[in-house]
């Protein structure tokens, strides 16, 4: 007489448990990358932010707003941008950089950027392969440089 059978066997539960960490795994994964891409869609939001409120200043005053450390407004955009606007996040920090070539010249007060600094190379990554060719932009380190207009008056 055969005993009737109950329950799972040890095989049985050990492979439903190896299943379920893979998805897990996968899932998780999927979110730490959908988690990079919505902080680097936010950093890119931030960057036409302060690009939109440079041009608007340098339009009603004719000046571009002066260089001030990382984190801060600069007092020339803050008119410009919404009142909550931080240059300090938790995921990274955004610079204001006038950048003026030694001894000045023609094109001394045309070279600007945002530097945006993060100690997440992954954030850095997500956010240069979001800008793609959409704007001028280069790496070095972890700093992703921004630029607003360049040497020659241009974006």
């Amino acid at each position: 007489m055969r005993r009737a059978r109950r329950g799972f066997t040890f095989i049985e539960l050990l492979i439903v448990m190896i299943v379920i960490g893979i998805l897990a795994g996968l899932g998780l994964l999927k979110y730490i990358d959908l988690k990079h891409r919505a902080m680097s869609a936010q950093a890119i939001a931030d960057l036409e932010a302060i690009r939109l409120a440079g041009y608007s200043a340098w339009y009603e005053t004719g000046v571009w707003p002066n260089e001030v450390g990382p984190g801060l407004v600069p007092a020339g955009l803050v008119p410009y941008l919404a009142g909550s606007f931080s240059f300090a996040k938790p995921e990274y920090t955004l610079d204001w950089e006038n950048f003026v070539p030694p001894n000045g010249g023609p094109t001394g007060g045309m070279q600007l950027g945002v530097v945006l600094t993060s100690s997440n190379t992954r954030l850095t990554k997500a956010l240069a392969l979001n800008l793609g060719n959409k704007a001028p932009f280069f790496i070095i380190g972890g700093n992703l440089t921004y630029v607003i207009v360049g040497p020659d008056g241009r974006i």
